[in-house]
């Protein structure tokens, strides 16, 4: 029977058997499965209730987030914050497991405590508690809160100065690509019966290859294609080190001697003994060195004396578009060895002949299967479209390459310079 259930419970220990009675022919009861709702925040109902059997959660929801507040167990009355100031629902409860509860109306709660007027006290000491725990928890989920918001904002501040930064540098290194890009000559020489076409371009923001074509005495010219170990600011720094010492040691000879003419072998080997020099005795621990491909050109007669510092062996083409030939290497590069001496060699660019010069981003370009474009793919390039001008060759060259690549990511410097006589 009810009353003997409610008889274990200290919230009726005190009724006597007539309230009792009175009390359960018209108190109302409520079972609850697990998962339903006893009443929601808001609502304005004012009964309180008392677990019989079971357990309930007292829950709040913040921004769509459910928080559990408290557990009641059976014994345990519920609600009774509305009953006593009217007041709506200031959170929701529902069952954990099966429950039977009880419904306290003002009525029968007036007739429980005047049975018993400890009750009174009691009620309001659970009140109090439960109040004092939920002000509590919600103190140290403040404090949580801000300690992570702090915690974030510090995260984020940090982003910031890192963005900031990262800015930074990448104005710095565009910067650095204008300063490198304004190296290259500007405009290639025009010469009657020749063409000259040249591209160059880093993997990353700055390269490490550099192409020059160098005004000479008597109407020659010096045409420079290198490559500095590795890639990046470093490289692109010894880069423009080497390319203007090299450029003022190879002009030097004839703008303060007078403008006396010297052969193109002095010239070469003078300005490449002077830059090896310079970078073996004040860089030398720094371990970094130039492959280089530097020849005096004379357009007059397509002589062409030439020094090949550990470089790709450039190509010559013929006039039919058939035949290639490489002209061979000779010396270690530049920033090896101290004292080291620079031997030219001599050829002679035939009319209708191509000379070609690059740096081996072009061979050595990646494909998505990281396989390379190869010497082979580059010699077929040149004998199918070598006919074409010497930008024009440049171009096509490249277009292929890159066609080639799918989209992989550069793996190296890439420069390529070409000269083409008239037949």
């Amino acid at each position: 029977m009810l009353q003997d259930l409610l008889r274990t419970i200290p919230w009726f220990m005190h009724l006597d058997a007539a309230q009792l009675d009175s009390m359960v022919t018209s108190m109302e009861q409520r079972h609850l499965a697990a998962g339903d709702m006893l009443f929601h925040h808001g609502e304005e109902s004012y009964d309180c209730f008392i677990i019989i059997e079971g357990s309930v959660e007292v829950l709040i929801f913040v921004n769509g987030t459910e928080h559990r507040l408290e557990v009641y167990n059976a014994g345990d009355i519920v609600g009774e914050m509305a009953l006593i100031d009217r007041s709506p629902r200031s959170a929701s409860v529902r069952a954990i497991s099966a429950c039977h509860l009880v419904v306290i109306t003002e009525v029968e709660f007036k007739t429980m405590i005047g049975a018993n007027p400890e009750l009174a006290m009691r009620v309001l000491r659970n009140s109090t508690t439960r109040v004092r725990n939920t002000n509590q928890r919600m103190i140290s989920d403040l404090e949580r809160k801000n300690n992570e918001l702090l915690k974030a904002y510090q995260q984020l501040k940090a982003a910031q100065n890192d963005l900031i930064r990262l800015n930074r540098m990448e104005q710095e290194m565009a910067v650095a690509r204008q300063i490198q890009e304004s190296f290259l000559p500007r405009q290639l020489p025009q010469l009657p019966g020749w063409e000259i076409g040249a591209y160059s371009r880093g993997a990353q923001a700055v390269g490490g290859d550099f192409y020059d074509c160098i005004e000479l005495s008597d109407g020659r010219i010096g045409l420079v294609v290198a490559d500095a170990c590795g890639k990046g600011v470093t490289a692109a720094l010894f880069v423009a080190l080497s390319r203007s010492l090299l450029r003022a040691a190879s002009q030097a000879p004839w703008i303060f001697q007078g403008g006396a003419v010297l052969d193109a072998e002095s010239i070469l080997t003078g300005a490449l003994w002077l830059v090896n020099d310079y970078i073996c005795r004040e860089h030398g621990d720094n371990n970094m060195f130039v492959t280089l491909f530097y020849a005096v050109l004379d357009p007059k007669n397509g002589d062409l004396v030439y020094v090949n510092a550990g470089h790709n062996p450039p190509l010559l083409l013929d006039a039919q578009c058939e035949n290639l030939y490489e002209l061979p290497e000779a010396t270690l590069p530049i920033g090896i060895m101290a004292n080291q001496t620079f031997p030219s060699q001599r050829t002679c660019v035939e009319p209708g002949y191509r000379l070609i010069l690059f740096s081996d981003g072009i061979t050595e370009a990646m494909n998505s299967a990281g396989q390379p474009f190869s010497d082979d793919r580059f010699h077929d390039v040149l004998r199918e479209d070598g006919y074409l001008g010497a930008q024009n060759l440049v171009s096509m060259i490249i277009a292929q390459v890159d066609a080639y690549a799918e989209g992989a990511p550069q793996a190296d410097d890439m420069t390529l310079m070409i000269i083409t006589r008239e037949a």
